[in-house]
């Protein structure tokens, strides 16, 4: 990296490149005195970053890393670590609840719907009779976004309905 003699040395190249800068162009001085002070900071972070390099000590790995790296051991899938995380957020607000877990549920509603020949945005209206009136309102293609983000969401409860009116099909 850079020693000290080579970060004076630089300095002092600069400091003469910066006096010459002012002899030929002396209009141009702030412009001069802006990029020599870009410069030796620059060499300054250097110097710093090579002084500081290798100081602290290596890192050991916690006990909680160890665990994390256990061969054989049971991960969660990540899908359902997401649509866990999908779920808790739809409960925090409107936003989440229409952008998160409303196209999961109108998937599973529309693939479960249709084993039975019904198609989910069909105007029939059998599959809103299927699915009942808080799964119906949740899943329909004309449900409008929420004004408020941060409305009230859905609850858990609610929640645990809708995913029940679902099964049901």
């Amino acid at each position: 990296m850079i020693r000290l003699q080579t970060f004076v040395l630089l300095c002092v190249v600069a400091t003469l490149g910066l006096a010459g800068a002012i002899a030929i162009q002396p209009g141009s001085a702030a412009l001069a005195v802006d990029v020599y002070l870009l410069f030796v900071g620059t060499l300054g972070l250097l110097l710093a970053i090579a002084r500081t390099l290798g100081t602290l000590p290596l890192e050991r790995p916690t006990r909680l890393d160890a665990g994390a790296r256990r061969p054989g051991r049971q991960t969660r899938p990540r899908e359902l670590v997401k649509l866990e995380r999908e779920v808790a957020l739809s409960t925090e607000t409107a936003f989440d609840a229409y952008y998160r877990l409303r196209p999961v549920v109108r998937r599973i509603a529309a693939s479960r719907l249709a084993l039975r020949g019904i198609d989910l945005d069909s105007p029939s209206g059998s599959a809103a009779e299927l699915l009942g009136p808080d799964t119906w309102d949740l899943v329909r293609a004309d449900r409008p976004r929420p004004r408020d983000h941060h409305a009230p969401a859905l609850s858990l409860d609610r929640i645990a309905e809708v995913v029940a009116s679902v099964e049901r099909l």
